[in-house]
């Protein structure tokens, strides 16, 4: 049992490595950080037949330097830049229609609002829209057994689609970084895996994403994603029934990114590297309905360096409330 233990672990960190090493992986900041099945199921992978609803309510906010004007900037005046507020829904809908292949489809709801600062004058804009539709697949492509695995890894594929609205003017201009959509299809791959305990569950993924040009000139960088999380099921491991609905977790979210490009040029406070640590709790409701039971997820990821983030830029804490409802 030993040997299979160290060649499963052996077989995940060489394919997540392999997904990291890609040539040309870096990231953008529509792309959050994490892992929205394993904020969704956690660390199992679904049955065939099973139906999922997923709603995940995200807050946010980041400063940086402003996008680049018709006019160059006044030496003598401070540095222009731009704070923005965030929200987003993400509505998701999970569906397994065949033993080990699972569909995710998105539907995201975007609050922007973003103040610019520039020569002493500061101007608000805000914006509320449904973003770009996406679908990612998934398939258990090795699990220890065919039933209650507690050992798998899946293979992903992901593509979002422009059904949001890309250019709507607000004060008359239309900016990049207010829209609930890109305007470009975007696509990418990844693979995930974990290994379940009686005592905890391990879970890992990583991710590349390719974003194309979209609306207004402007292209999000390419990004890879990788995560590395641990929940632990305190009632079971210690015999306590009433602790059971809890399982408390935490979260290493790393992001990397190229340079966002804006009407042909690099924008330069756009890109580079950050890693989160995410701390959750999970509570099951199986009192609403005991064969398949709801569950709310509380998290707040916090940036653990932004040292590693290209010109200006300050991201602050993520922090996410979840509701996972089982058909």
């Amino acid at each position: 049992m030993a040997f299979w233990n160290r060649r499963a672990a052996a077989g995940l960190g060489a394919a997540l490595l392999s997904t990291l090493a890609s040539d040309g992986a870096s990231a953008c900041s529509i792309c959050l950080a994490g892992d929205p099945q394993f904020s969704s199921s956690g660390s199992s992978a679904q049955e065939a037949g099973s139906l999922s609803f997923f709603a995940e309510f995200r807050a946010f906010s980041k400063t940086s330097g402003e996008l680049p004007g018709d006019h160059a900037p006044d030496p003598a005046e401070p540095t222009p830049f731009e704070e923005n507020e965030s929200e987003r829904l993400d509505l998701y809908l999970g569906w397994t229609p065949f033993d080990r292949w699972t569909l995710t489809l998105d539907l995201p709801v975007a609050f922007q609002e973003i103040a610019e600062f520039e020569g002493g004058m500061g101007t608000r804009s805000d914006l509320t829209g449904v973003g770009d539709l996406s679908l990612t697949a998934g398939l258990v492509v090795w699990r220890d057994r065919p039933v209650l695995p507690s050992r798998w890894i899946e293979a992903r594929a992901f593509l979002k689609a422009p059904t949001g609205e890309s250019h709507e003017k607000v004060n008359g201009v239309a900016d990049p970084h207010l829209q609930a959509g890109t305007g470009s299809f975007d696509f990418g791959f990844g693979l995930a895996g974990a290994q379940r305990f009686a005592w905890a569950s391990l879970y890992a993924s990583a991710f590349y994403r390719e974003n194309l040009e979209g609306s207004l000139a402007y292209r999000y960088g390419d990004v890879v994603l990788a995560n590395a999380a641990v929940e632990l099921p305190v009632g079971h491991a210690l015999g306590l029934p009433w602790l059971e609905p809890l399982l408390p977790g935490f979260e290493l979210n790393f992001r990397t990114a190229e340079r966002d490009c804006f009407q042909g040029q690099r924008f330069r406070d756009s890109g580079g590297s950050i890693l989160y640590g995410t701390p959750s709790l999970r509570l099951r409701l199986p009192w609403l309905r005991p064969a398949k039971p709801p569950s709310l997820r509380l998290a707040a990821q916090i940036p653990l360096t932004q040292a590693w983030l290209n010109g200006f830029q300050t991201e602050g804490t993520v922090w996410s409330a979840g509701l996972l409802v089982p058909f």
